[in-house]
């Protein structure tokens, strides 16, 4: 096999054997535990992409300088049935998220086209409303790279001046926060968690916890605030009778997930923000990074050895 070829199929093999391995892993802790003392989304986030972005930094900073380092020039070999099965279980894997990541966006036009035309804009919170005149009061961000604030006119109708601003302020903060982006990546992400109910239920905790979140950012600790917005969820809740909204991808509607739940954290006392990851925190996550590539030079060799073991594996 041509050595471009051979260092193709060994880098998506690798690529997917290191996910299934974190996958294992990530769903190990979950159920060992993990998930009675995570909470915040930020952390929830971090673990739902730990099988792909740590296959990937594997890959990147281990197996293809190793390969690159150690593998003999010039010299042509068969790759074995594990390797190419590895290897085509990758493409499988980043196909279907990319197709997952098209549908999402496919669906969030559908939405937007649903709405029709802009019968008016709202400014609110430093950002614009797009006001339509459709039958579902639908108020939420649409889209994912550059998302768009929508709200129906029923629900402007029906809310009192502060309420409204509650509900643009909660809007406003997903956008701040970026929710729709992140939940773009969470529905693409290309590993064996998105094959399973532990995957969706991620999401799932993940955009719960984007809410309680966008609650407190809009609300702080004013106590007539907090109340406006929880007299604007009961409002828009209501306003979709017996059948609640549909959860469509790529969009953060303010009244979807867990209206109850989120009106008695508004009426009791304010709970402090979990903390957002500094500049600082950041830096010092690159830094392990680029030390963690660094000690592993002395263990090329080994890695190449192994390596050769995946593509012999079967022949």
């Amino acid at each position: 096999m041509n050595p471009v070829a051979m260092l193709c199929w060994v880098l998506l093999a690798t690529f997917a054997l290191s996910t299934l391995a974190l996958s294992g892993v990530v769903a190990l802790a979950w159920h060992a535990g993990l998930k009675k003392r995570l909470s915040a989304t930020a952390d929830l986030i971090a673990l739902r992409l730990l099988p792909p972005l740590g296959g990937a930094l594997i890959v990147l900073t281990v197996v293809l300088p190793a390969f690159l380092s150690e593998e003999p020039h010039r010299q042509r070999e068969t790759a074995g049935p594990l390797l190419l099965a590895l290897a085509v279980l990758a493409v499988i894997m980043l196909g279907h998220a990319i197709w997952r990541a098209w549908q999402a966006c496919v669906e969030a036009q559908a939405l937007l086209r649903k709405c029709g035309p802009v019968k008016r804009r709202l400014v609110g919170a430093g950002q614009e409303i797009e006001v339509v005149d459709v039958a579902e009061p639908i108020v939420a961000v649409v889209g994912g790279w550059r998302p768009r604030f929508i709200a129906a006119e029923c629900v402007v109708a029906a809310c009192s001046g502060d309420e409204l601003q509650q509900v643009i302020a909660h809007e406003a903060a997903h956008i701040s926060a970026r929710d729709n982006l992140k939940q773009l990546l969470l529905i693409a992400s290309p590993d064996a968690l998105a094959w399973t109910p532990l995957g969706s239920s991620l999401i799932e905790r993940w955009r719960a916890g984007a809410e309680l979140e966008a609650d407190q950012r809009a609300s702080g600790s004013d106590p007539r605030k907090r109340v406006a917005l929880a007299a604007a969820l009961i409002k828009v809740a209501r306003a979709f009778g017996k059948d609640p909204p549909a959860r469509r991808a790529l969009s953060m509607p303010v009244a979807a997930d867990d209206i109850e739940g989120r009106v008695l954290q508004l009426l009791a006392p304010p709970r402090p923000l979990p903390r957002r990851p500094s500049l600082a925190t950041a830096i010092g996550l690159w830094l392990v990074l680029v030390l963690t590539a660094a000690a592993v030079l002395p263990v090329y060799h080994g890695v190449h050895e192994s390596i050769e073991a995946l593509v012999r594996i079967g022949l």
